[in-house]
């Protein structure tokens, strides 16, 4: 019941979210912006999109590899796509990493370590992609607010600070002592998923990181690209700096999916780039549809695995 009420609860705040930007914004801009998109542009955005879900499934074969398991790349690409459908039809950005865990554990039967690998696959690209905007910061600061670039360099540190947490012993053992976490930290399921987790202490992980790099590089172009076809035209730094920004934003439990938060992110942001609202409203738009795209083709393809199964 409190699931349910809480699925809910996410599902208005996406709707109100929506209808309150379509409302301020004006829907006959936003669809006269959508109309005039030039489709070449979208298109290869799309492209770029499905790409990145077999690059994401290479990624995960590496981390899975160092777990001792050995799961073919078109099983993994599988497992994403249908992960990206429901990302799009659950109430929460996590949904489809559920799916994953589950269906990589019936594939596998190692449960703690399929669902290690999902989390440090997810884990693995937003560092990356956060580094990269950190990066990025010395040559574009002058470009967004100040709280943006410390709210960036906040967001690193703390999640850097997390990941030494788990593969540092030094660092997992000042925290094990301290009275707030002491007890949480020591159960033991926590323990068991730190030892998983542990496991990526090794030179391997470095291919894993690369392809999160490409990744990270791809969604921005993707986001490029999408502008490109809106005919916006802004500074490439944009992107590095405002896409992390966004994505961490999509991970935060409160709406269906993200919507209305992303719409509310991307109005934001680069209206500090000088983007008109009903531009950027029709940018998360579309970049969303090309996830949503996908997601169909998850969809289609966990459809047929179920048909054949019945067969």
């Amino acid at each position: 019941m409190r699931d349910k009420a809480l699925n809910l609860l996410k599902i208005g705040v996406s709707g109100g979210l929506l209808l309150l930007l379509v409302w301020k914004i004006g829907w006959r801009e936003t669809w006269e912006t959508l109309r005039q998109a030039d489709a070449r542009f979208l298109l290869a955005a799309w492209g770029i999109y499905l790409f990145s879900m077999v690059l994401r499934a290479y990624r995960w074969q590496v981390l899975l590899r160092i777990q001792k398991l050995e799961v073919s790349l078109s099983k993994l690409t599988w497992l994403y796509f249908v992960g990206t459908f429901f990302n799009t039809v659950l109430p929460t950005g996590f949904g489809g990493d559920v799916v994953r865990m589950y269906e990589l554990t019936k594939h596998s039967h190692q449960g703690t370590e399929s669902v290690g690998t999902v989390l440090a696959d997810r884990l693995c690209g937003f560092v990356v992609l956060f580094i990269m905007a950190c990066l990025a910061l010395p040559f574009s600061y002058r470009l967004i607010p100040p709280v943006v670039s410390a709210f960036i360099v906040s967001i690193t540190l703390i999640t850097l600070l997390g990941l030494s947490m788990v593969l540092s012993d030094r660092v997992w053992k000042w925290f094990s002592r301290l009275p707030l976490l002491e007890w949480g930290l020591a159960k033991p399921r926590v323990q068991q998923f730190r030892t998983s987790i542990a496991a990526y202490r090794t030179r391997d992980i470095g291919g894993a990181l690369v392809a999160s790099l490409v990744f990270n590089l791809l969604l921005m172009v993707l986001n490029y690209l999408v502008a490109l076809g809106l005919g916006i035209s802004i500074s490439p730094w944009y992107f590095f700096i405002f896409v992390p920004i966004i994505a961490f934003l999509l991970t935060l439990p409160v709406s269906f999916s993200g919507l209305g938060v992303r719409e509310g992110g991307y109005i934001l942001l680069f209206g500090q780039a000088g983007v008109s609202s009903s531009l950027a409203f029709a940018l998360s738009l579309c970049v969303y549809a090309t996830a949503v795209a996908t997601g169909l083709v998850g969809g289609l393809l966990y459809a047929f695995q179920g048909y054949r199964g019945l067969e």
